[in-house]
């Protein structure tokens, strides 16, 4: 009689946040965002103008993003022009972390955790990706793969954040993944994210790892970090001018952390 009762109470949770999920028509997202950022032929002017239907605080995440040293290997000199702040990070991945960031922004101090893991996530899903030498739209998957792997849990700590309420773990781990393929659906996401989400089991390619098995690679990684250590711990070599050396993996993880406002969940220490 309790399980069946619990099985109610649970459908009726779900309904609500499906409800609350639908209602949202675009989170203080201006859709003319995605407009511009799915068509390859928009403008210079047109991308550049992005900057003024975002949040400021969104805006400042990005350039600080793409003027990090992780993205500034990948050119030559500062990023100014939001056009180049766009150029930088690529479209595909723009629309993502504006639209991520601005969902994260709606959560309650209680459920950083879930930014910190997903930005982590991400960052260790593309590292993963260019060690394994694939190509970049591959690279660009495990990237924005990582970021969204949460995104069902997002909605649930949205939910609870509104309401002021705590939701029991099985509930989550029970419907995480239905309200992540809804989020897809509404705000017109890659396909290729549903599978990443939905699917249990490691997939494997022809020869190498799935960008599934990527994206759960890197969070197996960054769950046992902040298991271990309740922030994202890691001891690494550091820039040093006697090796003339610019960057190291965990100065370039410590850099991008700090320029996106978590550098305090992110220790490197040097050896």
């Amino acid at each position: 009689m309790l399980l069946h009762s619990q099985e109610e109470q649970y459908r009726e949770l779900s309904t609500s946040i499906e409800d609350y999920l639908m209602s949202k028509e675009n989170f203080g997202i201006d859709p003319r965002i995605f407009q511009i950022l799915d068509n390859a032929d928009s403008s210079e002017s047109e991308i550049a103008g992005i900057e003024k239907m975002i949040d400021v605080n969104i805006a400042v995440r990005l350039r600080n993003m793409a003027n990090s040293a992780y993205y500034g290997m990948m050119r030559r000199g500062e990023v100014n022009n939001f056009n180049d702040v766009i150029t930088a990070l690529g479209m595909l991945p723009s629309k993502q972390f504006i639209m991520a960031i601005a969902l994260f922004s709606r959560l309650g101090e209680e459920h950083k955790h879930l930014e910190i893991e997903s930005f982590a996530i991400s960052l260790f899903a593309k590292m993963i990706a260019e060690q394994m030498s694939l190509v970049q739209s591959a690279r660009e998957k495990a990237e924005i793969g990582g970021l969204f792997l949460n995104v069902g849990k997002l909605v649930i700590a949205m939910y609870e954040t509104k309401h002021r309420i705590k939701i029991e773990p099985s509930f989550i781990e029970n419907y995480h993944r239905g309200f992540a393929v809804k989020i897809i659906e509404k705000f017109n996401l890659p396909e290729f994210l549903g599978t990443i989400i939905t699917e249990e089991r490691l997939t494997l390619d022809h020869n190498s790892f799935s960008i599934q098995g990527i994206v759960y690679l890197a969070q197996s990684l960054v769950e046992k970090i902040i298991r271990k250590h309740s922030i994202i711990e890691m001891k690494s070599p550091m820039p040093q001018l006697k090796d003339n050396l610019e960057v190291t993996i965990g100065s370039i993880m410590a850099d991008y952390f700090s320029l996106i406002g978590m550098g305090k969940y992110l220790k490197v220490i040097p050896y």
